[in-house]
């Protein structure tokens, strides 16, 4: 038993002065349509937000980061880096829709995927559990899974919700590239977005993607963000309202968090009163695939 596990993520975010909110709308070039969930931030400073399902958004941030680039991105668009100050002058984007080239893997022989298993922690414990890092718009948590074997034809995803007191929440899942050294890139690796919707319970969330024929041919992050809070509710901090589940694993489950959108991943740290024997925290998020 691990009870005295803290994370000290938060101890590693910097501190912000924020002084003013602005408001826009991010709307599609081809339609003139709002554009839903769209990810808006300020890498360097760790600001960020999402659009709400008509595209509208509201960001706080400080004037002195007005040199600053802010990146603009959501799937099937193509992603904006601009000026922060051209974003203050001109808050309407025009996102400029793209199609998504996903990489595929010609599988030549029929029934070549034999074997439907589950890759990343599938049984979480009830000593261990983890929260988000903060109750921004955007914010992140996922952990690395590793792929027994190459490729594989992914069939769902899921998350384990241990508690959730916060009334429904929107959340969307992420699949993210890694690179060479096993960081997690910005590129995604699903076509569309994919979301889940957690009810006051406790439970695991699961979405079919078998008609998506996803195939990956390395590790990736599975992470899951936050990106609506319940229709009409007051703004209150959920971080320590919902919970997800999590365990002691030996091996490289690797957890990342980030407090909103854009802003950089980090690798929580942890304490313990016991000694670890070599055990890592990992978070139940799974996914099903055949190989």
């Amino acid at each position: 038993m691990f009870p005295a596990l803290v994370s000290a993520a938060l101890g590693l975010l910097p501190g912000r002065v924020l002084a003013q909110t602005f408001s826009g709308t991010v709307v599609s070039g081809a339609t003139q349509q709002g554009v839903p969930f769209v990810n808006i931030g300020l890498p360097r400073r760790g600001l960020g937000t999402v659009s709400d399902e008509q595209g509208r958004y509201h960001l706080t941030y400080n004037a002195a980061y007005a040199t600053d680039t802010v990146r603009i991105s959501s799937v099937g668009f193509r992603t904006q880096l601009l000026p922060f100050a051209s974003l203050l002058a001109a808050p309407s984007i025009q996102f400029v829709p793209e199609e998504v080239a996903l990489n595929e893997v010609s599988v030549t022989a029929a029934g070549a995927y034999r074997r439907t298993h589950t890759v990343g922690l599938d049984k979480p414990s009830s000593h261990l559990n983890f929260h988000m890092i903060s109750n921004e718009l955007g914010t992140e948590i996922g952990t690395i899974v590793h792929l027994d074997r190459r490729p594989a034809l992914v069939q769902s995803l899921h998350v384990a919700v241990v508690k959730n007191e916060a009334g429904p929440l929107t959340f969307r899942l992420n699949l993210y590239r890694l690179d060479a050294k096993g960081v997690p890139t910005p590129e995604k690796l699903l076509a569309h977005d994919v979301f889940v919707t957690a009810q006051p319970q406790a439970g695991v969330l699961s979405v079919d993607l078998g008609s998506d024929r996803v195939v990956l041919d390395q590790d990736f992050l599975l992470a899951l963000e936050w990106v609506k809070a319940p229709d009409g509710a007051p703004e209150a901090d959920f971080t320590k309202r919902i919970s997800f589940g999590g365990a002691m694993k030996a091996g490289g489950m690797q957890l990342y968090m980030r407090r909103t959108s854009q802003a950089a991943w980090i690798k929580p740290t942890f304490s313990s009163n016991v000694p670890m024997l070599g055990l890592r925290p990992a978070l139940a998020l799974y996914a099903t695939v055949k190989d």
